[in-house]
């Protein structure tokens, strides 16, 4: 990996909270909102921008359901959240969400009886969903949003509980049938949480969380059904999710915690312009509010505005003895010409 030095900088602006926590007890009978986390965010096909998280008293409990917030003015102010996803007494978590043309999708992982991964449908801009479908890939989650290829088919991110082995899951027919294809880690076997971007030249990038303090790529030549060897980017980075886009441009944008390991702070932003050979200096969006342990400011993902804007949106936690919680953040984000 080389270091592009000299580019102009990002403008980050309009920093907003979309949800904020509504108590910091985890063991409060009365907190439903205290922790929130895993969000997920897209420019829906009316033009309004979608942020869908897990939200719960603490990660995992039963009463844990997916919310939803929209934005009317590209990202700058957000309404009140509602419930979007909730299979009673079960954990529902990690939504990704995925616009392809005029559909919306929605998948997230929850327990039937074990975990696997479900998908909602939308073909009005997330005003009416589909019951959820079980996907049947036992043990796993998706995390990243999908990507719609150049050619048409579509391909989501999913990989395997415990940071191992990523894959992806193809659609040939605009979302209709998905198949699962590969099983991509280092050598070490780690592959958790990858991201896609289909580069300039057709080819398919693969970023995976690992716990060695790197984040490792693989590249696909098929759209997605055979994977190379896995390989460093030289990208140091903690043991957390990234989001890597492809704005309609061709540039390469990827948001992630530099590390080192543990520490899920700051969260930066890089650029590419030539398939991901050489980034950008980074860019810090966002960092922790005190320089006091128990921060994290994670879990990115990015979606790109017709007008070429980005909109990022993470989690904010603390965690401490005797309390949890964690509040939703976004900001919009314009890149150099």
């Amino acid at each position: 990996m080389s270091v592009l030095r000299g580019e102009e900088p990002l403008i980050i602006s309009d920093r907003t909270i979309v949800f904020q926590h509504t108590n910091t007890d985890p063991k409060d009978p009365a907190n439903t909102a205290g922790y929130n986390f895993g969000p997920s965010i897209a420019a829906l096909p009316d033009g309004r921008v979608m942020a869908a998280w897990f939200s719960s008293p603490f990660e995992g409990a039963g009463s844990q359901r997916i919310m939803q917030a929209f934005s009317s003015d590209q990202g700058r102010t957000w309404g009140a959240a509602t419930i979007l996803q909730d299979f009673d007494g079960k954990a529902d978590f990690d939504p990704a969400l995925f616009v392809a043309r005029k559909d919306t999708f929605l998948f997230f992982s929850s327990f039937d009886p074990g975990i696997d991964i479900f998908l909602r449908r939308s073909g009005d801009s997330a005003r009416t969903w589909s019951e959820p479908v079980k996907i049947n890939q036992p043990n796993h989650t998706t995390r990243s949003n999908g990507i719609r290829l150049s050619s048409g088919e579509l391909l989501v991110p999913l990989h395997r509980r415990g940071t191992k082995g990523g894959g992806v899951l193809k659609s040939l027919d605009g979302g209709g049938t998905w198949r699962r294809f590969g099983a991509v880690a280092n050598p070490a076997g780690q592959g958790g949480e990858p991201t896609l971007a289909e580069s300039k030249s057709g080819g398919i990038h693969m970023l995976l969380r690992t716990k060695d303090g790197q984040l490792w790529r693989s590249i696909s030549h098929d759209k997605g059904e055979t994977w190379s060897e896995t390989a460093k980017t030289g990208l140091s980075s903690t043991s957390s999710a990234s989001h890597l886009l492809r704005t309609r441009s061709g540039t390469l944008v990827l948001t992630y915690n530099p590390g080192p390991d543990p520490l899920r702070f700051p969260l930066i932003i890089r650029t590419s312009r030539d398939d991901g050979t050489m980034w950008s200096d980074p860019t810090l969006l966002a960092d922790r509010p005190a320089k006091v342990g128990g921060w994290s400011i994670c879990y990115p993902t990015l979606t790109e505005l017709a007008n070429g804007t980005l909109i990022a949106i993470w989690a904010q936690k603390k965690d401490s003895p005797g309390e949890s919680y964690s509040d939703i953040h976004t900001a919009r984000i314009t890149l150099p010409k």
